[in-house]
């Protein structure tokens, strides 16, 4: 009887393995999809028809996309359809390392629940010239539940065709397991001093498992949520038993770029600062932007900004997110003389110039550069950066200048591979700013 009574359970777990794996075959160890470059996930829309798209902390429209492990914190995908019909869409979340390739992990070893669930919100647009569905996701929800920390990608798919991904997005759930503790100052004395900032920092990992310390640990520092600048593999400059210090005089250093340029598009009924003009050309409203002019060589001004983020808003409306219009803005860059790299507008409206979207063109009768953005009603901050074809290094110092007094956000992540568990779990995640 003890037999059968065991053979019977062995029966019934590999049924509901097998349930598991048939109910989420969407993106198991090993697939490919079109937002992943042979296993390679980053923030991406796959149609020019979703735009708006933002994944945030639930208490605040300027968190970053971090939560922590087992906790009640909740974050929020918020994006628009301008194709206006409505649509179902589906959603599921795939594990990543630490430099966002998917981890060698099954979906059941991650995700509790069956892995995968709906958008259920979504709301037409109201009064608007422009017209589109906004579609909102709280997450994670009991049937998408992720039990371990790490570097996730949220991925949005039609319902009906789950090969067919609308978009994908990164997010970071956390684990609070070591001591960290850093700031942000001017760069030591050199060539960057005037221009740069230091991030510093230590840790004090006791208690956990580590081998090696040097080799097990892995950190990465972000500045205003962007990941085209990001700094990683620092090493430390003293290990003290099981205390580590990042303080060198080379490592952690950015650029500080410049306080960024603001369009407020709140109204289409008066003009603010920086637009020319204002015009409806029927059936949609166009913006046209005063022209901008190169900063670097100009003294450093402090004033308040976003950080290069924007958020959406329209004035006397009393659901924002669907009275807010899309229009057609006209940005212009005086330049006499075309550059040999490519120049964007950049910022968190065109995704950090991740993509060409946000790519200028060269004008050589009116010389200056020109580009059109179709952005939603809101504040934004932008600036100008050129792209270096070859390598694809973002360079906005060219038109901005950069001031060690800029006000800037940073992020310090701390991860730890454990090679018997297979995965990069985020043991240590510290904001730090300066500035203003």
């Amino acid at each position: 009887m003890r037999l059968k009574f065991n053979l019977k359970m062995f029966l019934s777990a590999f049924l509901s393995m097998l349930l598991i794996l048939m109910a989420a075959p969407l993106l198991s160890a090993g697939s490919v999809l079109p937002g992943q470059e042979a296993g390679h996930f980053k923030n991406e829309a796959f149609s020019d028809r979703i735009h708006g798209v933002k994944v945030r902390s639930t208490t605040w429209e300027f968190s970053f996309p971090v939560i922590e492990l087992g906790s009640e914190q909740h974050l929020e995908l918020i994006f628009d359809d301008l194709t206006a019909d409505q649509r179902t869409f589906g959603y599921t979340m795939v594990h990543c390392d630490a430099d966002w390739n998917e981890s060698n992990l099954q979906k059941q070893e991650y995700l509790s629940g069956m892995g995968e669930g709906t958008i259920r919100e979504s709301d037409p647009s109201y009064n608007t010239t422009y017209e589109y569905t906004h579609y909102r996701l709280e997450f994670p929800e009991e049937e998408c539940m992720p039990v371990l920390s790490g570097n996730y990608a949220l991925i949005v798919y039609e319902a009906d065709d789950p090969e067919k991904v609308v978009l994908t997005h990164r997010f970071f759930i956390i684990e609070k397991a070591i001591q960290l503790t850093g700031r942000v100052h001017q760069a030591p004395s050199g060539e960057f001093r005037e221009t740069s900032q230091q991030v510093t920092f230590s840790m004090d990992y006791s208690g956990l498992p580590v081998q090696d310390p040097l080799r097990d640990f892995t950190v990465v520092i972000r500045q205003n949520g962007r990941d085209n600048n990001l700094i990683r593999n620092i090493k430390p400059s003293s290990v003290t038993g099981e205390k580590l210090v990042f303080d060198g005089p080379d490592e952690g250093i950015f650029n500080a770029g410049n306080e960024f340029r603001t369009l407020d598009i709140k109204s289409m009924k008066y003009q603010t600062e920086n637009i020319a003009g204002i015009d409806f050309q029927n059936p949609y409203y166009h913006v046209f932007l005063k022209p901008d002019k190169s900063r670097d060589g100009n003294p450093y001004f402090s004033k308040a900004d976003l950080n290069g983020r924007y958020f959406i808003d329209q004035e006397k409306a009393r659901n924002k997110h669907i009275e807010a219009d899309y229009i057609f803005v006209h940005f212009t860059l005086a330049e006499p003389y075309p550059l040999p790299e490519d120049v964007y507008v950049t910022g968190e409206l065109t995704g950090w110039a991740s993509s060409e979207y946000g790519k200028m063109k060269f004008n050589p009768e009116k010389g200056y550069y020109e580009c059109t953005l179709l952005l939603k009603q809101g504040l934004y901050d932008y600036a100008y950066c050129t792209v270096d074809k070859k390598t694809g290094k973002t360079i906005d110092e060219v038109f901005e200048g950069s001031f060690y007094e800029t006000g800037n956000d940073y992020e310090i992540f701390v991860y730890l591979h454990d090679s018997r568990s297979r995965y990069d779990r985020i043991v240590g995640y510290l904001p730090v700013k300066t500035g203003k």
